[in-house]
């Protein structure tokens, strides 16, 4: 009688071995504490990103049409503003990162 290919199946049995679990199971996302996904905080992290411009532009608008002299209020959600984009480039940069290594390491 030939070896088997899979070693497993000597031990086993010649029969098919069981999956793990079935094939149309869904995965269910691991979740944070309050309940949000990865997609969600993401989401968040974006929309935090997003709101920080929208001041940055409302302050520099304010002064512009001569609504308010306030400066200094410009300066700081500019430097808000650039701080949070910083920041999103650097997790962007982490997950792409994250990703590549994710893709060479499979088999």
């Amino acid at each position: 009688m030939p070896q088997p290919l899979d070693p497993m199946r000597a031990i086993l049995g010649a029969g098919a071995v069981a999956p793990v679990a079935p094939a149309n199971t869904p995965v269910q996302a691991p979740t944070t504490e309050d309940g949000k996904t990865f997609k969600d905080v993401l989401n968040d992290f974006v929309q935090q990103v997003d709101q920080s411009q929208h001041q940055y532009d409302a302050a520099i608008t304010a002064v512009e049409n001569g609504e308010s002299d306030n400066l200094h209020r410009v300066m700081i959600a500019q430097n808000q503003a650039q701080l949070s984009l910083k920041l999103a480039v650097e997790v962007r940069n982490k997950l792409v990162e994250a990703y590549k290594e994710t893709m060479r390491t499979q088999f």
